[in-house]
């Protein structure tokens, strides 16, 4: 079966002799990797507004670039199912949405919470976090299981999975989740990977990367794009639940002086 492939803006291109030089490095290793999209009801008007955090220009990924916040695993991330922070029958659920192991899945649950904690301050639970915790385990001196006695997956929704192109030196199979503040949180973006945070509209955001105001990577342009019309946080949520997203891998385009980007049809709308 043929899938229907769209070319991405040529700014997500690359020059034909940068592609070429591609070719003589060695592949990056696929890493597994987990984002959030927080979101929340426009303060004024329909819509939504998405909290993104401007990663520092001396960033060796993505430098310079608008997020969401997010990371790839690490070996506590892992360890979640076995030490109970996530329960058999929720892993396995993920695991469905994800097409993934129960294993990987927990793993990928908890990267999303740690990182949304470590780079914005917001634990996705009901509990507010005690003084100095986040400190602690952006410094890894405890895990999210000294924060957390059990993560609540519910509060996050699956919602788009992109994979880097294979000849990429850095490369992530990164699964996205949609998920709202907890009440009385309010996100900082107080992290050493980060310059700027803050809410913004999905269009304004867009807007402003159409201006050469914003810098974005194509998923990053990919989801907003797709958050662009949504009408409200709570029917957003909603229309996630159940949702099995598929791989977005971008594959080359190549040309005589450019090389650009296109991507199956799916990663602007992935089916139940």
């Amino acid at each position: 079966m043929t899938t229907e492939l769209v070319d991405l803006p040529p700014r997500f291109g690359m020059d034909r002799p940068a592609f070429d030089r591609l070719g003589s490095r060695p592949p990056g290793e696929l890493r597994p990797a987990s984002t959030v999209v927080l979101l929340r009801d426009a303060a004024a008007g329909p819509g939504i507004e998405v909290f993104l955090l401007e990663r520092a220009g001396e960033m060796a990924f993505a430098g310079g670039v608008s997020v969401f916040p997010g990371g790839g695993l690490d070996a506590a991330d892992r360890a979640a199912l076995g030490s109970g922070l996530v329960d058999e029958a929720t892993a396995a659920a993920t695991a469905r949405s994800w097409a993934t192991t129960p294993e990987e899945a927990a793993a990928l649950l908890a990267c999303a919470v740690r990182e949304t904690f470590e780079e914005t301050g917001v634990l996705l639970a009901d509990a507010r976090p005690s003084a100095g915790v986040r400190e602690r385990l952006t410094a890894r001196e405890i895990g999210l299981h000294d924060v957390l006695p059990r993560l609540d997956a519910d509060r996050l929704r699956p919602w788009a999975r992109w994979v880097t192109p294979e000849g990429m030196p850095r490369r992530y199979d990164t699964a996205f989740f949609l998920a709202t503040v907890p009440d009385g949180q309010e996100p900082d973006g107080a992290t050493t990977e980060a310059v700027g945070a803050g809410w913004c509209a999905p269009a304004r955001a867009l807007r402003e990367w159409e201006d050469g105001e914003r810098a974005l990577m194509p998923p990053t342009w990919a989801v907003l794009s797709e958050l662009a019309e949504a009408g409200d946080a709570a029917s957003l949520l909603a229309d996630a639940t159940g949702r099995r997203p598929e791989p977005v891998t971008p594959q080359f385009r190549p040309g005589d002086d450019r090389v650009g980007l296109a991507v199956p049809a799916h990663a602007f709308g992935t089916a139940r």
